[in-house]
């Protein structure tokens, strides 16, 4: 199962871009099975919960599976985003530990069981330390095991192994896609499927030629999450503008060039793939 973490378009006035929005999601009919508003990807942690509602119901017109990103410091802000999924008919959501309190294991596995046990749709877990400040332990994976309402987990850790992880796993990293697929994993939440839809998907089905494109796409990330993929977006027409919220930053002209050279390769060996 491919699900593609949707990028947030803005305009130049730093209003949503809905008209880009769109065609991104257009996009996704190239092989997505399902999208992600409000992920990493798409400066979720900065977005109103208007900006969450508007990218929603935006996506209620396309044939995916929608899914909203939760991360966020407290079950009560948890609370607040599921009401705002229930409304747009989110069918499921990811969420991660609370971020920057660095809770301990047993607080996580406490927090999940709450979540799990009231949430509408089914769950998934976001372990992605580097964001968050802790790893999710496998011991949490063991304590929500079988609960009706778990989808599985994203793993964003970097691991090389999948080993002692006794739930269904959604790979988070662009560079693992194929080697967690080969140890079972059940499908991506993917960065680079916003533009290179068809070429993730072949990896996730292991084909021999796209995983070798995949390996070069991945030198993409020159810079911090989502500011490569908002420069790619742009450069492919899929967004008029490459903003994203002040708070990012944005690229130097150094990673600009780095990011032109891997397209140009990368668009030749594309060009013969297909």
């Amino acid at each position: 199962m491919l699900i593609t973490a949707l990028a947030t378009p803005y305009d130049e006035e730093n209003s949503l871009d809905l008209k880009s929005f769109h065609r991104l999601l257009q996009h996704q009919k190239r092989g997505a099975d399902g999208v992600l508003v409000a992920g990493t990807t798409g400066q979720g942690t900065l977005l109103t919960d208007q900006e969450k509602a508007f990218l929603l119901q935006a996506t209620q017109d396309y044939p995916f599976a929608r899914g909203l990103c939760v991360s966020d410091l407290s079950l009560e802000r948890v609370w607040k985003n599921m009401e705002i999924a229930l409304k747009h008919d989110t069918q499921f959501i990811l969420v991660t530990p609370p971020f920057f309190i660095k809770p301990t294991q047993e607080a996580i596995a406490h927090f999940y069981s709450k979540i799990l046990d009231q949430s509408f749709c089914p769950v998934i877990l976001y372990n992605n330390p580097s964001r968050v400040g802790v790893p999710i332990e496998n011991s949490v994976y063991e304590s929500v095991k079988g609960h009706k309402n778990l989808l599985g987990v994203k793993e964003s850790m970097g691991k090389t192994s999948l080993s002692g992880i006794n739930i269904p796993v959604f790979c988070g990293d662009d560079d693992k896609i194929v080697s967690y697929k080969r140890q079972g994993a059940i499908g991506a939440i993917s960065v680079l499927s916003n533009v290179f839809v068809e070429t993730v998907k072949k990896a996730l089905c292991l084909d021999p030629s796209s995983e070798e494109i995949l390996n070069l796409l991945n030198k993409l990330f020159v810079a911090v999450n989502p500011l490569p993929i908002q420069y790619v977006l742009k450069k492919n027409h899929l967004f008029a503008f490459e903003k994203v919220k002040s708070e990012l930053g944005v690229l130097d002209q150094e990673q600009k060039e780095k990011i032109e050279k891997v397209l140009e390769e990368a668009w030749g060996k594309l060009t013969l793939a297909f």
